[in-house]
C-alpha cells in the first residue's frame, strides 16, 4: 500500500519533526544520562588504578618510564575530565536551543544526528587518553540507542557512526597495543557494530510510515464519507419536491449506486405567466407540468458534477423560455453537452416530457433513455421508446428530437426510470430489462393498486428483489399521474379493469 501525495508527504514530515523534538530532549535527559554515568564510572576507575600506580612512586626501584606513564595518566585523568563537562554543557545547551528555536524537519534531523556524532566523537578520545581502544561494542551499544530513541530513516541512522568508527579505526591503529592479526579482526568486525542500529532505523521506519499510511488513509476515508454527505444532501437539493396533492401526481424514488449519482430529475409546473383564473396575472399553471429525467455516463463524484452544469443549463433554458417544449429542451441540451462534455467522453441520455391538463395531452421526446411506459386508466400500457440518439453524440445540425404527443386523459399515468432500474442483474446475471418493467406495471398498473408506496415505490421493490448483490448503477424512477376525482365512473371501475401491455416486439429482451 502506497500513498504517493504531497499531503502525505507533508503530513509525515510535520509528525518526524514534532517526534524528532520529542525524542531528543528524551533521549538527553536518559541516553545521555547513562552515557554521562558511564563516563563518570570509568573515569572513576581510571583515576582509581592511577592512585595505586602513584602509591609505587616512593619505591626507588621504580622505573622512570613507568613514573612516566603515571604521569601522562594523570594528564588524560583531567582532559577527560574537562571533557567530559563540555559533554555535560554541549546537552544543556543543545537542549535549550531546541526548545526555543523552531526547526524543520530536515534541521531537525541534522541536529540530531550532529549531537550524537558529538558525544560519540568526545567518548572515543576520552578511551584514547584512558588507553582503552579497542573493539567499539560501547559505540555500536550508544548508536544502538539513539537509533531506537529518534525517528531516522536508516540512510540517516549510517551518518552518526561512520565517523565514529573511523575515529575509532584511527586509534586503534595508533595507540593500541594489540598484535597486528588481532588488530585487524577488530578493524573488520567494528564494521559490524553499526548494523544493530541501522536494521533498528530500518524497522521503525517501515512500521512508523505503515502506521501512518493506515491513520492517513482512515483520516482521509472519515473526510471523504463526510464531504460525501454533504455533496449527496447538495445534490438531492436539486431534485423537485413530489407533488402529492391536486389534480396531477408528481413522484419519484432514488438510488445512486454510490454516495452521489449521475441521475437527475428536473419538473416544474406551467408556462409562461398569463391571466390566471381569478383574473390576475400570474394564476393557477397547473394545466401545464414539464418533467426532465437525465442520465449521465459514469457514477459518483464526476457524474454528480456534471449533473450541477446540467441543472444550471435546463434553469437558464427554462427561465428564458418558459413554453420550450420537449424538442426545444432536448435540441439546446444536445448542443451544451456536444460542446462543454463530449470532448471529455461524457455523453447524457434524456427523456423530456410535457404535460397539458386543459388539452389531455403528453408531447415526449427522448434522447438516447430507456423506454418510458404510459399507462392508460382503460389497463393500456403502452411504451415511449426513444425518439433521438443520446445527447452529446453529434452536433446541432444534425440532431432532430422528433418529438412525438400521446393523449393523456384523467387516470393514466406516466413511468420513466434510468437504466439502473432496468439493467438489474438476478444470481444468475440476467438483467430485469424493459420485459420486466412492463410485466411489473401490468400486475400493477394504477396509484391506487400501488398502495401507499406508490407506483415508483413498487418498481423499486420489484427491482431490487430480482438484484443480486450491490447495485451497478444509479436507479430513478418518476412517475407522473392525472388523478381521479373521487366519485367518477372511473374512479369507480378502474380497478376492475385489466392491465393490456402494448409494447414493440423484441423491445428490451433479456
Amino acid at each position: 500500500m502506497t500513498i504517493a501525495t504531497s499531503d502525505f508527504t507533508r503530513e509525515f514530515d510535520a509528525e518526524t519533526g514534532r517526534l524528532l523534538r520529542h525524542r531528543f530532549f528524551w533521549f538527553i535527559g536518559s541516553v545521555g544520562a547513562v552515557y554521562l554515568l558511564a563516563r563518570v564510572s570509568l573515569f572513576a576507575v581510571y583515576g582509581a588504578l592511577l592512585v595505586a600506580s602513584a602509591t609505587q612512586m616512593a619505591d626507588e626501584s621504580l622505573l622512570v618510564n613507568q613514573v612516566s606513564k603515571i604521569r601522562l595518566g594523570r594528564l588524560g585523568l583531567w582532559f577527560v575530565l574537562i571533557l567530559t563537562i563540555a559533554d555535560l554543557g554541549v546537552m544543556i545547551w543543545a537542549t535549550i536551543k531546541l526548545s526555543r528555536r523552531s526547526m524543520g524537519r530536515d534541521e531537525l534531523v541534522r541536529f540530531t544526528q550532529n549531537v550524537v556524532m558529538y558525544l560519540g566523537v568526545t567518548h572515543v578520545i576520552a578511551n584514547v587518553f584512558m588507553r582503552a581502544v579497542g573493539f567499539p561494542w560501547i559505540i555500536g551499544l550508544y548508536h544502538l540507542f539513539a537509533c531506537v530513541c529518534f525517528p531516522w530513516t536508516p540512510q540517516q541512522a549510517i551518518r552518526p557512526i561512520g565517523p565514529l568508527l573511523l575515529l575509532n579505526a584511527v586509534g586503534v591503529l595508533v595507540f593500541g597495543s594489540m598484535p597486528p592479526g588481532m588488530t585487524a579482526a577488530v578493524l573488520i568486525l567494528s564494521v559490524f557494530v553499526a548494523a544493530p542500529g541501522i536494521l533498528t532505523a530500518w524497522f521503525k521506519h517501515s512500521r512508523r510510515m505503515e502506521r501512518f499510511r493506515i491513520r492517513a488513509l482512515q483520516a482521509r476515508y472519515g473526510q471523504m464519507r463526510r464531504e460525501l454527505v454533504d455533496a449527496r444532501r447538495i445534490h438531492e437539493a436539486l431534485f423537485p419536491p413530489p407533488i402529492v396533492s391536486g389534480s396531477l401526481r408528481f413522484d419519484y424514488r432514488y438510488q445512486p449506486m454510490l454516495q452521489i449519482g449521475g441521475d437527475y430529475l428536473y419538473a416544474r409546473r406551467g408556462g409562461s405567466r398569463r391571466e390566471g383564473p381569478r383574473g390576475v396575472e400570474g394564476g393557477d399553471d397547473r394545466g401545464v407540468f414539464n418533467v426532465l429525467v437525465m442520465d449521465v455516463t459514469g457514477h459518483g463524484i464526476a457524474a454528480a458534477l456534471t449533473v450541477n452544469r446540467l441543472y444550471g443549463e435546463v434553469e437558464r433554458l427554462f427561465a428564458e423560455n418558459p413554453d420550450a417544449g420537449p424538442g426545444d429542451v432536448l435540441s439546446a441540451l444536445n448542443k451544451y453537452v456536444h460542446l462543454t462534455l463530449a470532448t471529455h467522453s461524457v455523453y447524457v441520455t434524456a427523456l423530456c416530457v410535457k404535460v397539458d391538463e386543459d388539452r389531455n395531452v403528453l408531447e415526449y421526446a427522448s434522447g438516447g433513455h430507456p423506454p418510458a411506459f404510459l399507462c392508460t386508466a382503460d389497463g393500456r400500457i403502452e411504451q415511449l421508446d426513444s425518439t433521438a440518439i443520446v445527447l452529446g453524440a453529434c452536433a446541432a445540425c444534425d440532431f432532430d428530437p422528433c418529438v412525438e404527443t400521446r393523449r393523456f386523459e384523467v387516470g393514466d399515468t406516466l413511468l420513466a426510470y434510468t437504466d439502473g432500474a432496468i439493467e438489474a442483474r438476478n444470481d444468475a446475471g440476467r438483467m430485469w430489462g424493459v420485459q420486466g418493467m412492463a410485466r411489473c406495471l401490468a400486475n400493477v398498473h394504477t396509484r391506487e393498486m400501488a398502495g401507499k408506496a406508490g407506483l415508483a415505490g413498487v418498481i423499486v421493490s420489484a427491482v431490487e428483489s430480482h438484484r443480486y448483490g450491490p447495485s451497478e448503477d444509479d436507479t430513478l424512477v418518476v412517475e407522473v399521474t392525472r388523478t381521479v376525482p373521487t366519485g367518477s365512473s372511473l374512479a369507480r371501475g378502474s380497478s376492475d379493469s385489466g392491465a393490456r401491455v402494448a409494447v414493440a416486439p423484441g423491445a428490451g429482451a433479456e
